[in-house]
């Protein structure tokens, strides 16, 4: 079975978002604060996992949903300037990983409106060391990857257990 296929056959099962869903709802943020739309990339280019960010955030309820978003450093400089309204030198990493986690937040929010959920969002959280590249290598051959016309990247990453979070 193709990956377009398991995403879908996914989506249908658990009823999370597909890869359009998650690029309008993660641009319904940031059209909204900056001017920058997403899409489903059309090709994956080369990553290289050091260079990425990854940020999570729980949905605590009947369903264990966690949202993921990871970005690479330019399009993290680039996002948390055009957020902060700064230029992009001006920008240093706290302010690029406080950026990443305002968006995890805010694109949480509609995901879980789209899911029709009544349930609690986490707080965001960076993870780091060999948990944050585990997480990043799965985040990456199951999530979607989203690019806007600047060539910002964004890799979204809605998973749903019925483990309790570690």
């Amino acid at each position: 079975m193709r990956r377009s296929q398991t995403m879908l056959l996914n989506a249908i099962m658990t009823n999370l978002p597909d890869p359009q869903t998650l690029a309008t709802l993660v641009s319904t943020v940031t059209e909204t604060m900056c001017g920058i739309s997403f899409e489903p990339a059309k090709e994956v280019r080369q990553i290289d996992p050091t260079a990425w960010r990854l940020a999570i955030l729980p949905i605590s309820g009947k369903r264990k949903i966690q949202v993921l978003l990871s970005s690479d450093q330019a399009s993290g400089l680039g996002l948390g300037a055009a957020l902060l309204g700064f230029p992009a030198d001006q920008v240093d990493p706290s302010m690029v990983d406080d950026s990443l986690c305002e968006l995890l937040n805010m694109a949480a929010g509609q995901i879980k409106r789209a899911l029709r959920l009544d349930d609690a969002l986490g707080l965001p959280r960076i993870v780091e060391g060999e948990a944050g590249q585990a997480l990043f290598k799965t985040a990456r051959h199951q999530g979607t990857m989203l690019r806007s016309r600047g060539e910002l990247d964004l890799i979204i990453w809605v998973t749903e257990s019925n483990k309790d979070e570690a």
